[in-house]
């Protein structure tokens, strides 16, 4: 053996994929053996990234091949040499695959190799971690190594080495695998019912007791939380879990209330401002009670809209921000946008120039200007196809966006000459590519490195693009071309964000293997799934689950774990299939979940079922904080059965807080939220309302508007509020669009009282009553000062006005500048924003066609309250000289960038659009198209060629327009050429070809499909 392998220093730095799967085989297991007699670290880092760079089939081959003593051997140094390994963030997910074929080697665990695996925990799918067997935790016969997370640091001794090795890699592990670790714990067999745990069992399972669920959490007793008094600190509990624990150990009744403050330390972030005013007073803005409180605001604990938050700012405004230094009031930096005019003018310069850094982003350097370019309009962004490629390094990395993309490839005859590999070097540029270029694409192998790179883009793919890829696939894989029979090796390499966007047709069709791998894909990154369309979602989540349990039977709580946030698209009948315990037990995952509205509906009536929370009307505290956001799928007349006992003020305030976190969060954002209006109504009735008939309604003050939401409150509470009340609260009645008519006019007369009337407003003031302007009168309006830019702006930008506010607010600004409205430029028009649909039609045809065509990218982003008169006449503005020229010349790029501008083109223009053109009219164009003007314009075979997306946004008005046969032609591109249950049976003569007719090819696509990794 030392003979034909020498030493290991001299064979692994020049060993390749190919030698390396060669020598790991069954038949030369030289390296295995190289591994058993040299134990260095730095051999075992060579070896692990030479296995993570190994093509996936290959490493399969190899791991599952391997002798089961080599790779005993081979877990047992990677776990002793752990600590001394690194591995970088790109090569973690390679390693979650390594550790999946590990699992299959040993498909069934002994305690001593999951001690080995441990380390390799957090990098395990989550699906993996639920086929753990339980009793593997419970298992205390492999004796215990050192643990140096613990040495001398006078902890206390954990007996059981499974768990011991949970807690130390625990610190790596990511939320939802903590969380299904935690639901192992709950296995009656193994550590019986959560009230009998021990200390020492809570103490070695303390990283996963945060994530039990809920109703679980609540079952410990004050006496088991008592005993981890000192660590739930640190132990990073959520707000349902932290209250519980928070009523074991707060005492309000002794006097050592600010030591007690102090040993909670992130925990007080928790605590309610009645709860702070009996333990320790807020009365120093330095103090470390409230330095600890402002470290919550921080990082995004506290809210700074909340109840505890106002209590800290009236400690600010009761001291005086002159007494504090520059440094000590950057301190409070996460609270300066809650702060009013009056405090910032009371300030010194030194001291507002310590804020400002909070205040404002970073500043923009000339070697940075490159970055602006993204933000340009198409008339301002000249730049030659020769010399972009020319320079392709400058801008190859910019974040274009989708017409802009376009723009700069054409001429497409530049690229049909660049090979594939040649247009790689684009990076970002290269999602401009047309669909004519792909068409030129003969070989496969060069389609595919095409389409691979297209998908790696970070500016995603754009629907017409995206429509052409599969289009094109499906054509080329209908061709009997030699090369079919070794594609599988071409489409092995593409990532999964392909397959996940493939139409839906092909859902029914893709392999278990394909509906898997995409289920893990929006395990990973939720965004993917909510990229989707509804009935994209929808479909993925049957065909997932019809995958994972077939119907007839339940659905397991394995099953609910892997489907990840798949479960909010599930249909109501696929829902009912959820046994109620199972349901419950998942409801903490839930809350981070975007929920479809069948399912939300259908889990609004479960929860009130007996097996799960009960009857509204019978909830306490506790059926609450475990419903969390969730009680909002209730209906509004369930919402308001829950007693008023149980929606106190800190609990309703924590509801919430969490929905707001919630919607403003990167998921909420993207997922939508529905129309919640009557419902948080409903949730706030107890305290908004009196208590009793023959009472008066209870008159605000800022902490309650901070624990509800101002427009939870009448018009007539509004104004009888205490005018120190309103200011402190200004800011968040001016940001909630919730506010109707009247309570804005009652506002309005509020800050009227404190600042005077509105030809005294200065532009600060301005600035800061936002949408409350919409509650002046037509005078009023014509008083205001109208010539500063921010002033202009954020009255341009402000969505809710009148016709008539609309007329008063562009004739006062032209009044107050002098122009007339042939002198306004680009940067007027963009200012302008809303109120240009103030202008009659007749002055909007003086308008510049040159200026208005580059204010067409920010206008067109707008629902402009226009008539569709205005809407022609700004039309026809950008087919004139200094515009875009003829509709019919118009590439689709020109179609985006001028967004809802677009349903003011003439009947005639829209009908004659081309496919590529129709593909370039933006979601919210199409759904502003006057409905009557929808439906004459656009033929069955126009309407078909929409992408999923633009079919998604037509809306029922425009429906209920159409013909039979253009409703299913919009129903059609809906379903992305699907047909749906009721037009099965029917003829689509605008469809694609039948994938099935080549039914080898179709074959072929899935089994390679399938392959995807």
């Amino acid at each position: 053996m030392e003979k034909d392998t020498g030493d290991i220093r001299d064979i692994i730095p020049g060993l390749k994929e190919q030698l390396l799967a060669s020598c790991l085989s069954p038949h030369q297991p030289v390296l295995w053996d190289l591994l058993q007699r040299e134990k260095s670290v730095w051999a075992l880092q060579i070896l692990v990234q030479a296995y993570l760079h190994m093509p996936p089939e290959n490493l399969q081959q190899l791991v599952l091949s391997a002798e089961r003593e080599a790779a005993q051997g081979f877990l047992t140094l990677m776990h002793r040499s752990w600590a001394q390994l690194q591995v970088p963030p790109s090569e973690e997910q390679a390693l979650g695959r390594l550790t999946a074929l590990l699992l299959q080697r040993y498909p069934r665990l002994t305690s001593q190799l999951f001690i080995d695996l441990s380390p390799l925990i957090p990098f395990l799918a989550v699906s993996d971690l639920m086929r753990f067997p339980p009793s593997l935790l419970a298992n205390d016969s492999v004796a215990r190594g050192d643990n140096s997370l613990e040495q001398g640091q006078g902890l206390r001794p954990i007996t059981l080495p499974s768990l011991a090795a949970i807690r130390d890699y625990s610190p790596g592990m990511r939320p939802e695998q903590k969380e299904a670790l935690a639901k192992r714990l709950l296995a009656p067999e193994l550590f019986g019912e959560v009230p009998a745990w021990s200390q020492e069992l809570l103490w070695a399972v303390l990283p996963l007791l945060p994530h039990l669920p809920l109703e679980n959490f609540l079952q410990l007793s004050p006496h088991q939380i008592q005993a981890l008094e000192d660590s739930w600190p640190a132990a990073g509990l959520g707000p349902g879990h932290a209250r519980h624990v928070l009523r074991s150990l707060v005492n309000q009744s002794v006097q050592d209330g600010e030591e007690q403050v102090r040993r909670l330390g992130p925990l007080a972030c928790f605590l309610s401002p009645e709860e702070l005013q009996s333990l320790v007073p807020l009365s120093d803005p330095m103090g470390p009670v409230e330095r600890g409180l402002l470290e919550c605001a921080a990082n995004g604990t506290l809210s700074p809209q909340g109840r505890v938050a106002y209590e800290l700012l009236g400690v600010l405004r009761s001291s005086g921000g002159a007494v504090l230094s520059p440094l000590e009031l950057r301190v409070w930096a996460p609270l300066f946008p809650q702060l009013g005019l009056r405090f910032l003018q009371e300030l010194s310069e030194p001291q507002l120039r310590a804020m400002l850094p909070a205040l404002q982003g970073t500043s923009v350097t000339p070697a940075q200007v490159d970055c602006l370019l993204p933000l340009l309009p198409l008339k301002l962004l000249q730049l030659d196809s020769a010399a972009l490629l020319a320079n392709r390094r400058r801008y190859r990395d910019l974040p274009w966006s989708e017409q802009q993309v376009i723009l700069p490839t054409y001429p497409r005859t530049t690229l049909s000459s660049i090979y594939p590999h040649i247009y790689r070097a684009l990076g970002t540029l290269a999602g401009g590519m047309s669909c004519e270029f792909l068409q030129q694409i003969n070989l496969m192998a060069d389609f595919l490195e095409v389409v691979h790179m297209i998908y790696q883009l970070p500016t995603g793919v754009r629907g017409s693009l995206r429509a052409c890829i599969w289009a094109e696939l499906q054509r080329k894989m209908t061709m009997p071309e030699p090369e079919l029979a070794t594609l599988g090796s071409e489409l092995s390499g593409l990532d999964t964000k392909l397959l996940l966007d493939s139409p839906i047709y092909l859902m029914d069709r893709l392999s278990n293997e394909s509906i898997m791998l995409m289920v893990e894909l929006v395990r990973r990154a939720p965004e993917q799934l909510l990229a989707l369309t509804p009935l994209h979602r929808v479909a993925l989540a049957e065909r997932a689950l019809q995958n994972l349990a077939p119907k007839e039977t339940t659905v397991s709580r394995e099953v609910l774990e892997t489907l990840g946030p798949l479960v909010g698209f599930l249909g109501i009948e696929s829902t009912r299939r959820i046994p109620l315990p199972i349901l419950l037990a998942h409801l903490n995952q839930l809350q981070g979940f975007c929920l479809g509205e069948p399912f939300a509906t259908e889990l609004g009536w479960l929860l009130s079922q007996e097996p799960i929370l009960g009857k509204p009307e019978l909830w306490s505290e506790g059926e609450v904080e475990q419903a969390g956001r969730l009680v909002l799928t209730l209906s509004t007349e369930a919402i308001s059965l829950i007693p008023r006992v149980s929606l106190g003020p800190r609990d309703l305030e924590r509801l919430l807080e969490k929905q707001q976190s919630w919607e403003q969060s990167r998921v909420g954002q993207l997922c939508g939220t529905p129309q919640l209006a009557p419902k948080k109504a409903a949730l706030v009735a107890g305290v908004v309302r009196p208590t009793a008939e023959d009472l008066s309604e209870p008159v605000p003050n800022c902490a309650d508007v901070r624990g509800t939401f101002p427009a939870a409150w009448s018009a007539t509470q509004i104004a009888e509020m205490e005018l120190s009340d309103f200011e402190d609260c200004l800011a968040l009645f001016a940001g909630d669009p919730g506010l109707g008519p009247e309570e804005l006019r009652a506002a309005m007369g509020k800050a009227k009282q404190l600042w005077g009337p509105p030809r005294g407003f200065r532009p600060e003031q301005i600035l800061q009553l936002s949408r409350l302007l919409i509650g002046l009168g037509e005078r009023e309006l014509q008083e205001l000062i109208l010539v500063d830019w921010g002033v202009l702006s954020t009255l341009g930008q402000i969505d809710g006005w009148s016709s008539i506010q609309l007329r008063v607010v562009v004739s006062s600004f032209l009044r107050q500048s002098g122009r007339h409205v042939s002198h306004l430029d680009f940067l007027h028009l963009t200012a302008l924003g809303y109120t240009l649909c103030g202008l009659r039609p007749e002055e909007l045809q003086h308008i510049s066609s040159w200026e208005f065509s580059q204010a067409a990218l920010f206008l067109g982003n707008l629902h402009l309250q226009c008539s569709e008169e205005q809407l022609e006449v700004l039309a026809q503005l950008l087919v004139l000289p200094g515009g875009f020229g003829p509709v019919s010349n118009w590439g689709p790029e020109i179609f985006t960038e001028i967004g809802t501008i677009a349903a003011g083109i003439p009947d005639l223009a829209l009908s004659a659009l081309l496919q590529e053109q129709i593909q370039g009219l933006t979601p919210l164009a199409i759904s502003v198209i006057p409905a009557p003007k929808f439906a004459v314009v656009f033929s069955p075979t126009q309407l078909s060629s929409l992408t999923s997306v633009q079919a998604m946004a037509v809306t029922p008005e425009q429906m209920a327009f159409l013909s039979p046969e253009q409703r299913r032609a919009v129903v059609w591109a809906q379903h992305e050429g699907k047909e749906s249950p009721e037009q099965q049976g029917r003829s689509t003569a605008w469809g694609l070809q039948d994938w099935s007719q080549p039914s080898w090819a179709m074959a072929l696509t899935i089994c390679f499909l399938g392959n995807l990794i």
